[in-house]
């Protein structure tokens, strides 16, 4: 996917101080091109393995209430952290991760860049390695983390955009040299 003009940007809520630079990043992104931020919420932390719900992404059951608990909980946790910049939208995504944000990207075209943090080297997104994932996202994909705000890993659709992406001179990693071990492997 070449990304022509960045449209959007995408976040997954991770409450963490992982999550916390995560944001910091996509942040900085949505104001440098003046668009909106997007940020996606998950019943359960993406970020731990566990099986697919479904063949298809089935949703996970939440009941009315409980959907909007969540959402008001994520409105209150990002609030302060987001500042003054009102271009900013939650979603919550009740399916399994990869299926959404897929769907998000591909058919919605809610974003163009995505944003996820990283907790640890051997984190999982739903039922693969973040790492794996993140490689077979068609678009740009920074992870942040996981030692300092610093750490800073690009997909190989970001890495000729990083300059775009994170500002001259930015310090990034190839997301390919992280010491991950993929599934299968």
């Amino acid at each position: 996917m070449t990304v022509q003009e960045i449209r959007g940007v995408g976040f997954c809520a991770l409450p963490s101080e992982v999550g916390d630079w995560a944001l910091g990043v996509a942040l900085d992104c949505a104001k440098r091109y003046g668009v909106q931020l997007d940020i996606f919420i998950f019943p359960s932390t993406p970020f731990e393995p566990h099986p697919s719900r479904g063949r298809y992404g089935e949703s996970a059951f939440l009941t009315h209430r409980e959907s909007i608990e969540l959402e008001r909980q994520m409105r209150l946790y990002y609030d302060s952290r987001l500042g003054d910049y009102l271009e900013v939208g939650f979603r919550l995504c009740a399916g399994d991760e990869d299926p959404e944000l897929r769907r998000c990207l591909l058919f919605r075209k809610e974003y163009d860049v995505l944003v996820l943090p990283f907790p640890r080297h051997d984190c999982f997104f739903g039922s693969v390695p973040l790492v794996e994932f993140a490689e077979s996202l068609p678009c740009p994909v920074i992870l942040v983390g996981p030692n300092t705000s610093e750490e800073l890993w690009l997909n190989s659709a970001a890495r000729p955009l990083a300059a775009r992406l994170l500002g001259e001179g930015a310090a990034w990693s190839d997301l390919a040299s992280s010491g991950t071990v993929s599934a299968g492997v």
